[in-house]
């Protein structure tokens, strides 16, 4: 393959001509000859890894769909649906339409500090992550050379604050207030099994074991959606204390159904955690 060559053109810029990983010739262009050296430099330098430049054509937002998709049977539910909304609701809406190609470090840091002042930093951080992740990919896809998200830092996160945590004599408060309230077993689960709010509203009367005192954790509610556990490990059978089966007992003999869920809508859905008083 050509190695390339540099000259200078009628109208005084500098050009480039190599022939790229497939055979077809392609032309830099600059204003000095260092400059276009340098870029036929990093050209030949993609050329020799395999990568081909990408036609100008694809946009991010056309990539980040085709991502998606592709992520679809990648992660969770759960994950998927967090990259999407990220996606549709801050990265279209402000990058989506430039050229993939031509998406730089200046471009995102720009956006980032856009961001910062609309959304928190944390949301920024997380912003940061889809898109860092999508673009690792476009990187291994070869649509573009480079991850330009690489060398950008999203904002640093505000000191940690410590969560106020009851203590043992406020959790017994806790219990004794709630005993015989239809979300009793959902407060004595997460006090006394540390079960997540998502895992304790999306179980059916099916999970629970009361002679062998067991409950099987199969799923989890987010978003209004019932999901499989985010890992193999989170699927898994927890041994009941005596506190929490007294609850799911008193639960059975108050609502039970022993084909339906433990904590539903008067439709017969689970009841959402987003909408539910539980919190």
């Amino acid at each position: 393959m050509s190695e390339g060559s540099v000259f200078a053109r009628a109208d005084g810029r500098a050009c480039a001509k190599y022939t790229d990983a497939k055979g077809k010739t392609r032309y830099l262009y600059g204003k000095s000859k260092p400059e276009v050296r340098r870029k036929l430099r990093q050209a030949l330098k993609d050329r020799d890894e395999g990568v081909t430049p990408g036609d100008g054509k694809v946009t991010v937002a056309a990539f980040l769909d085709l991502w998606l998709e592709d992520m679809r049977d990648v992660v969770s539910r759960r994950t998927w649906l967090n990259h999407e909304s990220i996606v549709r609701l801050y990265l279209k809406p402000t990058i989506g339409a430039k050229k993939l190609a031509r998406l730089s470090s200046k471009d995102i840091h720009g956006m980032y500090k856009t961001k910062d002042a609309n959304v928190s930093i944390g949301r920024v951080r997380q912003i940061h992550v889809t898109l860092n992740r999508a673009l690792k990919d476009a990187v291994s896809w070869q649509y573009i050379p480079r991850n330009p998200a690489c060398n950008v830092k999203p904002p640093k996160e505000v000191a940690h604050q410590e969560k106020d945590v009851l203590t043992p004599e406020q959790v017994k408060q806790l219990l004794a207030a709630c005993c015989g309230d239809r979300f009793e077993g959902v407060y004595v689960l997460g006090a006394t099994c540390g079960l997540r709010l998502g895992e304790a509203l999306a179980f059916r009367y099916e999970d629970i074991g009361l002679e062998v005192a067991t409950l099987k954790i199969q799923r989890t509610l987010w978003r209004n959606q019932v999901n499989p556990p985010k890992t193999k490990s989170s699927r898994r059978a927890i041994k009941l204390p005596k506190i929490a089966l007294g609850a799911l007992k008193r639960h059975w003999d108050n609502y039970g159904d022993a084909e339906g869920w433990l904590f539903p809508t008067s439709g017969g859905n689970p009841v959402d955690a987003d909408s539910s008083t539980v919190k």
